[in-house]
């Protein structure tokens, strides 16, 4: 079992099992990294959010992120509400989101 992401066992392309360290150093190199996911999995969206701090980190504003979980009639209200133009109350208001939505800073946090 992974020993620096226990919550979450990784596996190469031959099912061979590897770490979160040699998954990110591949990541790292990779021009796109696309998620496959459960929706409403809490260790998916972890590994994710995981994920995407550790390439921040080494690619600090040559990261983009793209969010399919918005719809493309959305992106508007999602650049309004990513520079802050409008309010978390308005965001919520305006844009499409599911039931389950808690308005993640995280995204905020790192917007360019």
């Amino acid at each position: 079992m992974n020993k620096d992401k226990p919550a979450y066992i990784i596996y190469n392309a031959k099912g061979k099992e590897v770490s979160y360290k040699k998954m990110m150093k591949s990541l790292k190199k990779s021009d796109m990294t696309f998620f496959g996911e459960l929706h409403n999995n809490p260790i998916a969206h972890w590994m994710q959010l995981e994920v995407t701090r550790t390439l921040f980190e080494a690619k600090k504003t040559n990261l983009v992120l793209g969010a399919e979980m918005f719809e493309s009639d959305n992106q508007l209200i999602l650049n309004e509400y990513l520079s802050e133009t409008i309010s978390k109350k308005s965001f919520k208001k305006e844009a499409r989101l599911w039931d389950n939505y808690q308005g993640q800073s995280v995204l905020k946090k790192h917007y360019i």
